[in-house]
């Protein structure tokens, strides 16, 4: 492990490092590089969503969502869906994650360098040494979590707060393991600086301080210059928090009564945009002996960032399944491979 966390903690180029140290030009260069990620590369795909506004047209629960997400970087909706339905995926994924049905590539590792692969590792190695695990190829091997990652309020939700489809859509069911302390996302953090990055957390257990809630600092995903302001761990020159923001470093700027903390029910539903400052899951008492994994399935919305490609196949579905998307859900599946038949799909599960 000591390898691994010297290697999160090096400290970024120093010119990157002088421009983090001045919050205003911070903010100004993030201000531009969303605003060309938008406007500029996403064309496309802002132009796809103006096109079809009569598919996105939202309920006054949802347009509460949108105006939440705008004004604070977070919606949460309680017990959106059935926990029989949440409990049936459950069942689900949790037989697969102990049969080891996951997909590597998807896993978030503190692994050393040394161990370079799962192949062989067991399910309670896992839970030892990995901080995420994610289920290969859920909406294929799970068909009723398809209408839960595709549901319509949520991608109205969704697009209507980035005001484009976004070019990325990516479906997962994911498992995080508590920890002897906070790791990588368990540590404050920003997800990018350049484009939109929207995470959706449909909760499949019930969140409270044992499953490790997200936390939230509400409208820090403005990149005024007060969110511009806490420093990285890494920029200071400290081998800490993984290289991320500090609990203090945050409370500095945002006092700890104006973080959110997102207790609630399986079936609930956590939007969050991830330019805003956000740890989690967040166990109070890193090693406690009451603390449990946290199973989601995991909705990752992403804008074009300069030279990463966003057109690529993050989902695969049954094309009975394809067949029976409405026009809406189609929108967002332009990234996903359909099993064309029952064969290949008989192969791969």
């Amino acid at each position: 492990m000591k390898n691994t966390v010297q290697a999160n903690s090096v400290r970024p180029p120093f010119l990157l490092r002088a421009v983090r140290r001045e919050p205003h030009l911070y903010s100004t260069i993030c201000k531009a590089r969303l605003l060309y990620s938008r406007r500029v590369a996403g064309a496309s795909m802002r132009e796809l969503f103006r096109g079809n506004q009569s598919l996105f047209a939202m309920s006054e629960f949802e347009r509460t969502q949108v105006v939440l997400l705008r004004e604070r970087g977070y919606a949460l909706i309680p017990e959106f869906f059935s926990r029989v339905v949440m409990d049936r995926i459950f069942r689900q994924a949790d037989a697969m994650f102990h049969n080891l049905e996951i997909d590597a590539q998807r896993s978030y590792s503190i692994q050393t360098r040394e161990r370079r692969t799962l192949e062989g590792v067991s399910y309670e190695e896992l839970a030892a040494t990995e901080k995420t695990i994610a289920l290969r190829d859920p909406l294929l091997r799970i068909p009723e979590a398809l209408s839960v990652a595709f549901h319509e309020s949520i991608l109205k939700i969704a697009a209507n707060f980035l005001e484009y489809v976004p070019p990325l859509y990516r479906a997962t069911i994911v498992r995080d393991f508590p920890h002897d302390r906070p790791l990588h996302s368990s540590n404050f953090h920003k997800d990018n600086d350049e484009s939109d990055s929207l995470q959706i957390f449909i909760y499949l257990v019930d969140i409270d301080d044992t499953r490790g809630p997200l936390v939230y600092v509400p409208g820090s995903n403005h990149y005024d210059v007060r969110s511009c302001r806490p420093r990285l761990s890494r920029d200071l020159g400290l081998a800490a928090n993984d290289g991320r923001l500090s609990d203090e470093e945050v409370e500095r700027i945002y006092p700890r009564r104006e973080w959110a903390v997102l207790r609630t029910g399986r079936g609930s539903v956590a939007v969050i945009h991830g330019n805003g400052i956000h740890k989690g899951p967040a166990w109070p008492e890193p090693g406690g002996r009451k603390n449990l994994p946290r199973t989601a399935i995991k909705l990752d919305l992403h804008g074009y960032k300069a030279g990463v490609s966003r057109d690529m196949k993050e989902n695969r579905i049954r094309k009975c399944d394809f067949e029976r998307m409405g026009e809406l859900q189609k929108l967002f599946a332009h990234g996903t491979l359909v099993e064309e038949n029952t064969l290949a799909l008989a192969q791969t599960v």
